[in-house]
C-alpha cells in the first residue's frame, strides 16, 4: 500500500545505526556507499510491490493492480509473466513469498471487512498459468485491531517451514510507542502465533512495515529483514522470532541496519519488497506508481548491510 501522507525528507547519512532506536546517533558504516541501481527490463507493468527470491537467485514480484506473478533474473530482466487465477474478489496482491518448487504465498489487502481477517493465498504455478489453491486467514483480533481495507498484509516471507506476515496498519503500544502486528503461521496446519514489533518511527513520522524477508537461524529462530517506511522514513530493520511455540505480547525491539532516506528521492522511491542477496547485501524493489502517476523506472536497489554485532 502506498503511503497516503507526505512530509519533508529527513537529512541523514547512509550508515547503519548500531542500536534499536531511530533517534540514536549513527555510527560508521564500513564501506557503506551509494546503493547500486538495477533496472527492471522486458516488462511495461508498473507498480511492483513485493519481492521474493527463489532457486539460483531467481526473483519474483507482483503488482497490486494486476494479478500476475513476475519472474526476474538476478540482473532484473523479465523471465516469465504468469497470470494468477482463483483469488477472492476485491483483494489486491501486496506481498509475496516463495515456498518451494512452483509454490508461492501471496499476502493481500481489501477483503478484511467481510471476515475480520486479512488473507494469505497459497498458489501454484503450472506452466503458463498459476492458481490459488488455498486461503489462510490472519484474524486481526489477535492484536485487538480492527479491519482497514486499505492496509493488509504488506510483508510476507517463509523460513523453517513457517510463514511470517506483517500487517501494514500500526497499533498503539504503551505510551507513545507504535507496534507492527506480526504473525507466524504454519501453512501445513494453520497454527498461528501473534507478535508485536516496535517501530522505530514516531506517530508523526507514521512509518509502517512494507516488506519482509526471512531465513532460518539454527533450528529454533527465524531471522527477519524488514522495511519500515513512510515517505521521509525509510529504513531496513532486523529482528528474530522463535520458529516454534506461542506468540507474546511483549514488543520485539528491532535493530536498525540502514537508513535509506537519502536514497528515497524525496519519498518518491517507495520501497515495497526486500530480500537478502547474500550475507552482506540486500535487494529492494521500488513501487513506482502512486495513483495514476508513475514516479520513475521499475528498479531494484542493491544496498550494503552491516556486519552482525
Amino acid at each position: 500500500m502506498r503511503p497516503r501522507f507526505s512530509c519533508p525528507l529527513l537529512v541523514a547519512l547512509f550508515v547503519p545505526l548500531a542500536c534499536q532506536s531511530s533517534r540514536s546517533s549513527p555510527v560508521p558504516a564500513g564501506d557503506g556507499g551509494t546503493p547500486r541501481q538495477i533496472l527492471v527490463t522486458g516488462t511495461d507493468v508498473v507498480g511492483l510491490s513485493s519481492l521474493a527470491v527463489g532457486p539460483s537467485g531467481a526473483l519474483f514480484t507482483m503488482t497490486e493492480r494486476e494479478p500476475v506473478l513476475i519472474e526476474l533474473s538476478p540482473s532484473g530482466a523479465l523471465v516469465r509473466k504468469t497470470p494468477v487465477s482463483g483469488a477472492p474478489e476485491g483483494v489486491d496482491f501486496e506481498s509475496l513469498a516463495w515456498l518451494s518448487g512452483e509454490s508461492f504465498a501471496i499476502g493481500t489487502e481489501g477483503g478484511c471487512s467481510k471476515t475480520g481477517a486479512d488473507r494469505i493465498l497459497l498458489a501454484t504455478r503450472e506452466g503458463d498459468s498459476a492458481r490459488v489453491t488455498r486461503t489462510l486467514d490472519v484474524p486481526l483480533s489477535a492484536w485487538g485491531a480492527s479491519c482497514d481495507t486499505g492496509h493488509g498484509i504488506e510483508g510476507l516471507c517463509a523460513a523453517s517451514g513457517q510463514l511470517v506476515a506483517a500487517i501494514e496498519e500500526a497499533i498503539d503500544g504503551e505510551g507513545k510507542t507504535r507496534l507492527a502486528p506480526i504473525e507466524r503461521i504454519d501453512p501445513a496446519t494453520g497454527d498461528r502465533a501473534a507478535f508485536r514489533l516496535s517501530l522505530t518511527s514516531t506517530k508523526d513520522e507514521k512509518g509502517k512495515i512494507s516488506g519482509l524477508d526471512c531465513r532460518a537461524r539454527g533450528q529454533d529462530q527465524i531471522e527477519v529483514l524488514a522495511i519500515e517506511r513512510h515517505f521521509a522514513v525509510s529504513r531496513i530493520l532486523s529482528f528474530t522470532l522463535p520458529a516454534k511455540g506461542p506468540g507474546t505480547t511483549t514488543p520485539i525491539a528491532p535493530r536498525v541496519l540502514v537508513d535509506l532516506a537519502p536514497h528515497s528521492n524525496d519519498g518518491k522511491r517507495n520501497f515495497e519488497g526486500i530480500v537478502w542477496k547474500d550475507e552482506t547485501h540486500a535487494l529492494l524493489i521500488v513501487d513506482n506508481q502512486y495513483g495514476e502517476k508513475v514516479s520513475g523506472p521499475n528498479e531494484l536497489l542493491e544496498v550494503t548491510l552491516p556486519s552482525a554485532p
